[in-house]
């Protein structure tokens, strides 16, 4: 029987005076501190630099108007962002697969504010899709207040971050909730299909296809080589060989692999903000040992981080639970993380609450522990409003989120 099924609220369960409070008090100070930025930082950031938009908008502007074969050239995408967006001393680079910008491409047909403000209405609908389809996942969050699952939506830093910058994490955020809703309903096939269709964000969602294909997810594992395949068929399609050539390049430069030789592996990237491995070692081991030391000693963590949770997965019968470690697991050992990264994890935080919240009210210590694992996850990312350059710590969340996910999985013990 899947543990990760719905079910009606845990008998009613006698919430505890201090998690309502924490509950009145924490998401609703952290969307304030959300509604805050957007009233005195967007309007001026938006008419300057166009936060991370910019590249979308360019990128898929460029697709549209026949310029594909230019996609990966940093002149190219700096003379565009420019024209279109603002001047800037730098481009801000696009490094994502070709078919995003051809799937952003009807956005370009608008002025670059239009499109912007059209872009976050789309991402806002998708949040919507997600509540929606999340909704039998919150009941015991709702005993706390019926208020409460929209709240952590609106208080969950990562989710702000990536509307007010224009990204795409709600969409990755949106294909994985329609993923672990697939799954639980026994549909593999179709969950594959959909997780190859979040390619886009492939340092995440590719770590979860090689769990899922250690742990031997045959259909799920079909339907993410077609997808995955259809949408890098049409990106080397839009961008032709050369440019595929290029950006490759480009892939193997910022990973480390190969000295840079284009604008779009130069770009500074500052590891310090980043919630995974890599970051998390570059922030406490820099300065102590090589620069090539640092990224052995992050590979090496990545790949053990990467056998625990395939070890563990052995052990896990169902797919839609595996889903949920497999995410974290994704987080951890993809190369970029940043904040707005995270907004992935929200599911876990959803699903690993309501299983585990009651047992504040039973005194059940184990799920005690992973329900404050997940109400840590949400918390934590505020360290990105007053300490950016330590974001890199809240990568032991992270961790301790994904052996929480672990721990809830074994022995039904997400109690669903």
């Amino acid at each position: 029987m899947n543990s990760l099924l719905p079910s009606p609220p845990t008998s009613r369960w006698a919430v505890p005076y201090y998690v309502k409070g924490l509950a009145l008090g924490i998401p609703i100070y952290l969307a304030a501190i959300h509604m805050w930025t957007w009233a005195l930082i967007v309007p001026g950031s938006l008419a300057t630099t166009g936060f991370d938009f910019r590249q979308i908008y360019a990128a898929a502007f460029m697709v549209r108007t026949g310029h594909a074969n230019e996609l990966y050239v940093y002149e190219a995408q700096k003379q565009f962002q420019d024209t279109l967006v603002s001047p800037q001393k730098q481009a801000l680079p696009f490094v994502s697969p070709a078919y995003e910008a051809l799937l952003f491409s009807p956005l370009t047909y608008s002025h670059f504010r239009t499109a912007y403000w059209a872009f976050l209405s789309l991402n806002v609908v998708a949040l919507g899709v997600c509540v929606s389809l999340l909704r039998p996942w919150m009941s015991n969050i709702c005993a706390v207040f019926v208020w409460l699952p929209v709240a952590i939506f609106l208080g969950f830093l990562p989710l702000a971050a990536a509307l007010i910058e224009g990204q795409d994490s709600v969409l990755l955020l949106t294909l994985m909730v329609c993923a672990f809703v697939l799954l639980t309903r026994q549909r593999s096939f179709s969950a594959g299909l959909v997780t190859g269709l979040a390619f886009f964000k492939f340092p995440i969602v590719l770590p979860v296809a090689v769990l899922f294909l250690i742990w031997r997810q045959w259909r799920f594992m079909a339907g993410f080589a077609i997808s995955s395949a259809a949408v890098v068929c049409v990106s080397v399609w839009l961008t032709g060989f050369l440019q595929t050539k290029v950006y490759v390049e480009v892939l193997m430069s910022i990973a480390g692999f190969k000295p840079a030789t284009s604008g779009l592996s130069i770009y500074p990237v500052n590891w310090r903000m980043m919630a995974n491995i890599h970051g998390l070692t570059v922030g406490l081991a820099d300065g102590w040992i090589s620069a090539l030391g640092v990224r052995v000693l992050a590979l090496l963590l990545s790949v053990a981080v990467l056998g625990w949770t395939a070890l563990r997965g052995r052990r896990i019968n169902e797919a839609s639970s595996l889903l949920l470690l497999a995410v974290p697991c994704g987080v951890l050992v993809g190369h970029h993380t940043y904040v707005h990264d995270l907004s992935v994890l929200l599911l876990l935080v959803i699903v690993l609450l309501n299983a585990c919240l009651p047992s504040e009210a039973d005194g059940n210590i184990r799920k005690r522990l992973i329900a404050r694992s997940a109400a840590l996850m949400f918390v934590a990312p505020v360290m990105e409003s007053f300490s950016p350059g330590h974001f890199y710590l809240v990568a032991l969340p992270v961790l301790l989120l994904l052996i929480g996910s672990a721990n809830a999985a074994l022995k039904n013990g997400l109690g669903l």
